[in-house]
C-alpha cells in the first residue's frame, strides 16, 4: 500500500499530522476529509484562517490541499 502524508498548512507546514498505508488517492482523500472535519471541531478559530490539511503521496507529489474554509 502506497504511504500518504498529512500536514496543516498555511503558506508553509504548520503541523505534520503523520502518515498512513492507504489502499489509493481515493482513501487519502477521505481521511483528509475527516482530519480537518476534527480540526475545525476542536480548533474552531482555525477556520476562515487560509488553513488547508496537505496531502502527499510517498515521492512528495500533492494528492489535494482540502481549505478548512469550505468545511460546513
Amino acid at each position: 500500500m502506497p504511504l500518504y502524508n498529512f500536514d496543516l498548512v498555511s503558506w508553509r507546514a504548520i503541523v505534520d499530522a503523520g502518515g498512513a498505508d492507504l489502499a489509493d488517492d481515493i482513501e487519502a482523500i477521505d481521511s483528509a476529509d475527516k482530519i480537518a472535519q476534527r480540526l475545525v471541531q476542536r480548533l474552531p478559530h482555525l477556520k476562515n484562517k487560509q488553513y488547508a490539511v496537505l496531502v502527499t503521496n510517498e515521492d512528495g507529489d500533492e494528492i489535494c490541499r482540502l481549505p478548512l474554509d469550505v468545511l460546513h
